[in-house]
């Protein structure tokens, strides 16, 4: 038990990091909140517009999967970045969104989890925001 919930840890903080080096790469300044920021593991500042981004990564090791995130936990001004490692030697996936379009369309999002005990974002819907870093520059900050 104690080694999964190792696993686990250390796919979060991959991911977290595999994030934040392509943040860094567009020029944005990064903070690594490492769970001292209940929510929030990022933020990142964009240098060009001096905007402050509050993001929540979701992170797992292979697709297609589903990420767990209870709706109790979305916020409509967070960006969401879902990340899949996939294999050594293989560049990660991201699929990144705001939350006010997780929480406007909930049930596209969740499916048959939508109020369980386990809510779950599935694969299919983040499809089209595979890579949508262009989102970062179009968002209001929490300045």
């Amino acid at each position: 038990m104690i080694e999964k919930r190792i696993e686990y840890q250390l796919t979060g903080i991959s991911g977290e990091f595999f994030v934040a080096a392509e943040l860094a790469k567009r020029n944005f300044q990064v903070s690594i909140s490492l769970g001292n920021a209940k929510g929030i593991d990022l933020f990142a500042k964009n240098e060009v517009g001096g905007k402050i981004f509050q993001i929540e990564v979701k992170t797992l090791r292979k697709k297609p999967n589903c990420f767990s995130l209870k709706t109790a936990r979305l916020y409509k001004d967070f960006i969401y970045i879902f990340v899949y490692l996939n294999g050594n030697g293989i560049q990660p996936d991201f699929y990144i969104l705001k939350g006010e379009e997780i929480l406007g369309n909930l049930k596209h999002f969740y499916g048959s989890s939508l109020g369980t005990s386990r809510e779950t974002v599935n694969h299919g819907p983040l499809q089209v925001y595979h890579n949508n870093w262009s989102i970062l520059q179009n968002q209001n900050s929490i300045q």
